[in-house]
């Protein structure tokens, strides 16, 4: 069982190697970004990176449509540039990610989960960026003794829509909309459908900061309401401060050529989730897991391409870390379950 979850995380890494060369094939090599020119780093980054969370959200983490004009350039008597057309191939290209993470078992319990989402742009009616439409599954396996009657293996599948709009040059705000279904496919009571959502807005003052301010529903027994407040600093292209709780983020961009750019940075937060499942007696029970952790991880993108709607090319990331506050928690006045610390390895790619 070990050599398979190994094997399953390193073939991420697998995958991501050689659709790379397939992706680029079907599109034109990003153009060189060189680091000393303004950065695009914007507001669409801010969420939180819980698991589930991550998995409903449609639009892209770290880039949004690029602005009709710069709100920030001082006016000048010098005739303007003219503006980049989008690329429209790039705005409707779905997108698709996929991760996985190993716990190893540490005082008989271990803990693995893999996850795919696929997000599908819906025609920009109203303008871009468009809607998204969100399919998310999860599959998450617990290796435990039978004396504390816990599922074995727990499946959640979500759909939903996200959406991104402009309010003026400095403000935008984020919808989102999401249901899912989270069971051990024994138990399919009402307590295995949940219902999560948020509204939020973003403000960017210069191009060094930016702001947001919001909640989001988690569909989570144990944290129902997640504030979203805080600000992302990027004092030059190569450094990003996320500061937003509750899993701030510290980038460094170490290297860069003409197809990629890679990024090491130090992380903390907390993950989890929730589901419905059987127990040994016939009952149906709600388990709800939570953890912290702090990790230190990698990411290879590809640089932005001028005129594009997200990355060109494949995205992919690695991780290391520590976890530890772990605990099983249960609605039905059963006493919560508290693990020991462990590892945690976790790789994923996008495209």
């Amino acid at each position: 069982m070990l050599l398979l979850r190994l094997f399953l995380i390193c073939s991420l890494f697998g995958f991501a190697f050689s659709i790379q060369p397939y992706l680029y094939a079907q599109t034109e090599t990003p153009g060189y970004a060189d680091a000393s020119e303004p950065s695009e780093t914007v507001l669409a980054g801010f969420l939180p990176l819980d698991r589930s969370l991550r998995v409903e959200d449609g639009l892209p983490l770290d880039e949004v449509l690029p602005p009709t004009e710069e709100p920030f350039e001082a006016e000048s008597d010098q005739p303007s540039s003219p503006e980049r057309p989008l690329d429209f191939k790039s705005l409707m290209r779905p997108r698709f990610d996929s991760s996985a993470e190993w716990e190893p078992e540490v005082g008989g319990v271990g803990i693995s989960s893999y996850d795919l989402s696929m997000k599908i742009p819906v025609y920009p009616i109203f303008g871009p960026p468009p809607p998204f439409l969100n399919f998310g599954y999860s599959f998450t396996q617990i290796d435990a003794p039978a004396a504390l009657d816990l599922p074995q293996s727990l499946n959640e599948f979500s759909f939903g829509m996200s959406w991104m709009r402009p309010i003026n040059e400095k403000w935008m705000a984020r919808y989102m909309l999401n249901g899912a279904f989270a069971s051990d496919m024994d138990y399919t009571g009402s307590t295995a459908w949940q219902i999560r959502g948020g509204m939020f807005a973003m403000y960017r003052p210069n191009e060094t900061w930016n702001f947001a301010f919001g909640a989001l529903a988690t569909g989570q027994s144990d944290l129902p309401v997640l504030p979203v407040l805080g600000a992302i600093w990027q004092p030059r292209p190569s450094l990003k401060v996320d500061l937003m709780l509750p899993n701030p983020r510290i980038s460094l961009l170490v290297s860069e050529s003409e197809s990629r750019q890679h990024w090491a940075y130090v992380g903390g937060g907390f993950s989890g989730g929730t589901w419905a499942y059987r127990r040994a007696n016939g009952l149906g029970e709600r388990l709800n897991y939570r953890e912290f952790r702090f990790v230190l991880g990698w990411e290879a993108t590809p640089p932005k391409k001028p005129g594009t709607f997200g990355s060109s090319g494949t995205t992919i990331n690695a991780e290391i870390g520590y976890v530890f506050g772990r605990k099983f928690e249960f609605d039905n006045s059963v006493p919560d379950i508290k693990i020991d610390n462990t590892l945690l390895l976790r790789s994923g790619i996008s495209f």
